[in-house]
């Protein structure tokens, strides 16, 4: 029997949180689930440690190359044979009425479908957290006012949404192999070719906060800002080239870069007009909502690199 889901999870050295993702999803022949762990250090020993990866409808996959999630989730997608795919982090986990929720859309004619989420502490999941929030924000203004636009290109992650196979190979739609946002190119996509979609006032996943995790500290790890920064660089390219962009996602992490690495900076300064009618625009629309101090300081930096004597 073909499932009718497939849930994605890559992994990577936290097989204890991996077991509570699992657990919080229901043994059945219609939902197919793919770990795909990213080269952890004892990996070859986890089917003897963890009887959870034996059990039916589950494939466990062991990769050696250590590419990160985003290659782990297009490994999985190779094995996936579901007909809606949904994503999961190791560290999170899904909601207990998972199997009624994901049913109860089966036979939906939207190519995706968004859900609410919680947020809470890994170490103590009866303490809310403030991650993520403002997914539920987006859903709000959805249901109050309709406009599709941050709901499909604002909302980055892959987990909290119900999404048509037949969309990502329609589109041969992949993660990017990067450490830093590669789920964000992936996500947008989604969105841009979704015919219909369908945002649900229910919470489906849970999400947790870990210290040491990749979101926490964001932009603070060495490669990080230049990364994000790049990645969000070519979304607006995108958006721009298909007539679509409202807005340059770019514009907070040029804010970062000139606050954090005026070095990469200069480096972003120079690509602007690839993304703005001017360099003008461009810095109007970044010191947008700034106080006056950082428009004047920024403006006055800016005009030096713009005629190179700094």
């Amino acid at each position: 029997m073909t499932p009718t889901f497939s849930i994605i999870i890559p992994h990577k050295e936290i097989p204890d949180l991996l077991m509570r993702c699992l657990k919080s999803i229901p043994v059945s022949e219609d939902i197919q689930v793919i770990v795909v762990d990213d080269n952890s250090a004892d990996a070859d020993t986890y089917l003897e440690r963890y009887p959870e990866l034996s059990r039916p409808y589950l494939v466990f996959v062991r990769t050696t190359k250590g590419g990160g999630a985003g290659y782990a989730r297009n490994v999985a997608l190779e094995h996936a044979e579901g007909r809606w795919i949904l994503f999961a982090d190791a560290d999170d986990f899904f909601v207990d009425d998972l199997n009624e929720i994901i049913c109860s859309y089966v036979g939906s004619e939207a190519d995706v479908i968004y859900f609410r989420k919680r947020s809470v502490l890994s170490e103590d999941i009866g303490v809310e957290n403030n991650r993520s929030s403002y997914i539920d924000k987006i859903i709000d203004q959805y249901l109050t006012d309709g406009d599709e636009y941050p709901v499909r290109f604002k909302l980055p992650t892959p987990w909290g949404k119900m999404i048509k196979r037949d969309l990502l190979v329609k589109h041969s739609i992949r993660f990017d192999e990067i450490v830093y946002s590669a789920d964000v190119f992936f996500s947008l996509l989604v969105g841009y070719y979704a015919e219909t979609i369908n945002v649900v006032n229910r919470v489906l996943y849970v999400v947790t906060y870990r210290s040491d995790s990749l979101s926490a500290d964001f932009c603070s790890k060495p490669g990080e800002l230049e990364q994000r920064a790049e990645v969000a660089f070519r979304c607006d390219i995108f958006m721009l080239q298909n007539g679509f962009c409202r807005e340059r996602m770019s514009r907070c992490y040029l804010t970062k870069l000139y606050n954090q690495d005026r070095k990469l900076f200069k480096e972003f300064f120079f690509k602007l007009d690839e993304i703005y009618p001017s360099k003008w625009s461009a810095l109007r629309d970044i010191s947008r909502n700034k106080s006056w101090r950082f428009k004047i300081k920024f403006y006055l930096y800016s005009l030096l690199v713009w005629i190179r004597i700094r």
